[in-house]
């Protein structure tokens, strides 16, 4: 039986996604840096779908993490791989914590890329697989106040797109971005904003990827239209309108 495995599998989209990949027979290989958040999705999971479920528990922005990661799945046969792990920062830049910062760059970019290369890799050999990166809709537009994180997001979207094209030669391999808006989670823990503005469900938003061909998925109707709109307004005007979005998500001191 295949294996998927999903970073961030615990919580939020990456639970999403392990609903829905176990509800299609999957095993699953979750990972996080949370024990107890893995050891109840696993339960979860095993007693809804019966299918088993792995857990590791790992901080991937470590490289030696990922090494030890990499040897445990090569004991599974793995054909996809959720790349989900994330976390968000809403700040000024110029009153921002560098700190803060440069943990979303070491998990959103480094890692995601460390992981991301290490599949495709393994992937392109054996001629298949999938690769999902998640990415946001925040990936589409410049983010004043949270500019590190949306950068992060558009360097996950323009990298996938890149790759996807530069491996679509392999007909057995799919390379998938997908982008939803906020969505329930405990996204909101780490990034500073409020927890009544992430309503998107991360099933819905699973399955609309999982069901999808195409490299960049936009699930629902209103991330559609988003993207649609940010393509035709100026970049200086949705910046600003996101700007002031960005400042009423934030929590009130």
């Amino acid at each position: 039986m295949s294996v998927a495995l999903i970073t961030g599998g615990a919580t939020g989209i990456g639970r999403g996604f392990a609903n829905k990949l176990a509800d299609q027979g999957y095993n699953l290989i979750l990972t996080s840096r949370n024990l107890e958040n893995l050891a109840l999705a696993q339960k979860e999971i095993q007693n809804k779908y019966h299918v088993k479920v792995l857990i590791y528990v790992a901080d991937i922005t470590n490289e030696s993490a990922r090494k030890s990661l990499y040897e445990y799945v090569e004991n599974y046969p793995v054909s996809i791989v959720v790349n989900n792990a994330g976390i968000g920062y809403s700040q000024n830049f110029y009153e921002g914590d560098i700190t803060k910062e440069q943990e979303i760059i070491d998990l959103n970019i480094t890692a995601m890329q460390a992981i991301f290369k290490y599949y495709t890799k393994k992937f392109y050999d054996l001629k298949e697989g999938r690769i999902i990166n998640v990415s946001s809709v925040a990936g589409f537009v410049p983010g004043p106040g949270a500019a590190t994180y949306y950068a992060s997001k558009a360097y996950v979207t323009s990298l996938t797109r890149a790759v996807a094209l530069e491996t679509k030669h392999i007909k057995g391999l799919k390379i998938q971005a997908v982008c939803p808006g906020p969505t329930k989670s405990n996204f909101y823990l780490t990034s500073g904003t409020s927890k009544k503005y992430y309503k998107a469900n991360p099933d819905k938003v699973a399955q609309k990827t999982l069901e999808s061909k195409r490299t960049i998925v936009l699930p629902g109707f209103k991330n559609k239209m988003l993207h649609v709109l940010l393509k035709l307004f100026p970049t200086a005007l949705t910046s600003r309108i996101n700007y002031r979005i960005q400042k009423n998500m934030r929590k009130k001191a």
